[in-house]
């Protein structure tokens, strides 16, 4: 990778039925990045959305990448192998991530190979309903306790990704479990992952997709696997 690619921001965002959304997003994520003087691109892998979401990405200037398989894992793996810069920025489409927050994430990234925006270190804070919470603190300190983690946000889509540590990983995970996984495949290889505080607002429009019930087993047969690689990885380490 050259010294251009290096310094290029991927910036990735998964969506279906975003339009409305990404009408603002788009604009207000390039207007950040040209101010901070960042080169990037914006790449939006679309579930073949019916509201025109691929049409106003591409009005916008984003990179259009129809989605090729189900699921929220395979968009996101499908949307890594497109990105091309050294460095890798996830968001969601829908505001919850706000890109007034990009300075921080890109900062705190020089010395990391993982950032997580966290909702759950001091100086994090979430507007979520009471029940979305309750699920989401108890699925974090699950994959946490049992994996010896000491990342507190496993489940925040939030990060920036050195995409030369992240393709030294292999995450199987379905859906939303792929990002506790990808943590925890990152600790095995010693990778460094860092936390920083940020307040989660909620979507502007339309309906979110996250239903944490839904996706338990595809969790609990992540957990386990997670747990089987480092137990290996240890066993390994001790000989």
């Amino acid at each position: 990778m050259d010294a251009a690619q290096d310094e290029l921001l991927s910036v990735l965002i998964l969506a279906r039925n975003e339009a409305k959304n990404l009408d603002e997003l788009l604009p207000h994520i390039a207007a950040t990045l040209t101010r901070m003087s960042k080169p990037f691109e914006i790449i939006v892998v679309d579930a073949d959305s019916p509201d025109g979401t691929a049409a106003v990405a591409a009005r916008h200037r984003a990179r259009v990448v129809p989605q090729q398989a189900s699921g929220y894992a395979n968009a996101l793996r499908q949307g890594f192998s497109e990105c091309t810069g050294g460095f890798i920025l996830t968001l969601d489409a829908d505001f919850s991530h706000r890109p007034d927050f990009f300075e921080e994430l890109i900062r705190a990234g020089d010395g990391a190979d993982i950032v997580v925006a966290s909702r759950y270190v001091r100086g994090g804070s979430a507007d979520m309903p009471v029940t979305r919470r309750l699920l989401s603190t108890i699925l974090n300190r699950v994959f946490a306790l049992v994996l010896g983690l000491q990342t507190r946000d496993l489940s925040s889509g939030f990060r920036i990704y050195r995409r030369s540590a992240l393709q030294m990983l292999a995450p199987r995970g379905d859906y939303f479990d792929v990002l506790p996984e990808i943590v925890a495949l990152a600790c095995v290889q010693g990778l460094r992952i860092h936390e920083i505080p940020f307040h989660y607002h909620p979507r502007e429009a339309g309906v979110s997709k996250a239903r944490v019930v839904k996706f338990i087993p595809s969790y609990v047969r992540t957990l386990l696997r997670c747990w089987s690689t480092r137990r290996a990885s240890s066993n390994t380490g001790r000989r």
